[in-house]
């Protein structure tokens, strides 16, 4: 919604705000800026304390416990590093701009780092959420080729609609409130992955047994020895190969015809659709077509995860060589549990031990190699079971996430809405109401 001539709202250097609110800038409300330093690694002495010291690779969150590295009451000392408050404003200023952090301890930081000290007419709360809203704008002010870094000058110069104390407060408290909501689904996120973890490393080695009589699952009672794997009595261990052969649909490329590529996410992240190519511009790349229900590897990133099935969406999509699918016989196996198998610890360290070599993360996929991976393969009906099982935390993770992800999109809007005064808050009869 336009603010332009709005009742209430008056023209400033920031655009369109309340008439009450203040158009300032970030350096003139702010009291100090600190930053750190790196301790010598060649003194011992410093590192393997208990004092927490942060760097961008610290910033995997927005309020944190802890740092991967400490060091000592000596580095703090001997270094130019700063001991910064527990509950200060931390942001970066090379590498990973627009992150801003809140430690709940004590903690030293480096040179990449920059504590933010507000004055009291700024509340650090506040401003933790307009550095987020800000994100995008402060990695866009970035420089430098490979890694950007922003100056203090720049960044004291962004500007900063800024109300009275008591709605910075109140805007604060409501943005607070959808991040406490964040944190709970975050936190039923995690355990859903730690009990999925469980299942799998329990359901690829026991499995669900078998059925009795009455369509119950009864547990399996002997175990066998099979490759150095102990499985149950009543499975059997595989090459891939035999209840997967490798398929290619070679596709006449014609230079007139478009031609939707798909691609492979790492990690067991599934498949994603490229833009269509145009014939003409497929050059020397050879295309195969892709049905639901292939098995699908890149033949250079297999041995981090990429490794999916093909959806029904997928269906007719186009892959180059460097796409490896394969057929499951039905009748032998189930599709979903050889791609779950797969992404299992044991999976991968198959995968990886078929991809030898290559350069940085390139290791290339052996055809024969792949298809020599063994799998631990229980009855159709028990790997049936054991698909349904793990289908259903999946569908519990993706409900989560589209949970989290309306949340965040949520608070987005509110925090657009909010910070620039475009949206009010109503405060209590002892502040007054705006």
């Amino acid at each position: 919604m336009s603010l332009v001539g709005k009742p209430g709202y008056s023209e400033t250097a920031l655009g369109w705000m309340p008439t009450d609110w203040t158009a300032t800038t970030l350096g003139d409300e702010v009291v100090s800026i600190v930053g750190g330093g790196t301790p010598s690694k060649e003194v011992a002495d410093y590192w393997g304390g208990n004092i927490p010291w942060a760097s961008v690779k610290d910033l995997v969150g927005s309020r944190l416990s802890k740092t991967q590295d400490y060091i000592t009451p000596q580095a703090i000392k001997g270094s130019a590093t700063n001991l910064i408050p527990a509950g200060t404003l931390i942001t970066p200023t090379r590498m990973a701009l627009g992150r801003v952090a809140i430690f709940d301890c004590d903690v030293a930081i480096n040179q990449d780092l920059k504590a933010i000290f507000p004055k009291p007419s700024l509340r650090k709360e506040f401003l933790f959420y307009w550095f987020q809203d800000n994100a995008e704008r402060i990695e866009a002010a970035g420089t430098g080729s490979t890694v950007k870094g922003i100056r203090l000058e720049t960044l004291r110069e962004f500007g900063l609609a800024l109300p009275s104390l008591s709605e910075q407060q109140k805007i604060a408290a409501i943005l607070t409130s959808m991040d406490d909501k964040l944190d709970v689904i975050a936190r039923q996120i995690e355990a859903t992955q730690t009990l999925k973890q469980g299942l799998m490393q329990t359901l690829f080695s026991r499995g669900v047994g078998t059925q009795d009589v009455s369509g119950q699952w009864v547990l399996h009672s002997e175990l066998k020895t099979v490759l150095s794997l102990d499985i149950p009595a009543a499975w059997d261990v595989v090459r891939l190969g035999d209840i997967a052969p490798l398929i290619r649909r070679p596709v006449e490329v014609r230079p007139d015809a478009t031609y939707p590529e798909l691609g492979l996410r790492s990690y067991g992240k599934g498949t994603f659709h490229k833009p269509a190519l145009l014939g003409s511009e497929v050059g020397n790349k050879r295309l195969f077509e892709i049905k639901a229900g292939d098995l699908l590897f890149s033949n250079v990133f297999a041995w981090e995860g990429a490794v999916a099935v093909a959806k029904p969406e997928d269906d007719g999509r186009y892959g180059s060589h460097r796409y490896i699918t394969c057929n499951v016989d039905k009748s032998l196996a189930d599709t979903s549990y050889i791609y779950r198998y797969l992404i299992t610890p044991a999976g991968i360290t198959s995968l990886s031990l078929a991809s030898p070599g290559g350069a940085g993360r390139n290791k290339t996929l052996g055809l024969s190699a792949l298809a020599n991976i063994t799998i631990p393969l229980p009855p159709l009906a028990e790997q049936q079971k054991v698909s349904q099982i793990l289908d259903g935390v999946d569908a519990k993770l993706q409900v989560l996430e589209a949970k989290q992800c309306a949340v965040k999109s949520i608070k987005r809007g509110l925090m657009q809405k909010l910070l620039t005064g475009e949206w009010r808050v109503k405060l209590d009869s002892s502040t007054g109401t705006t």
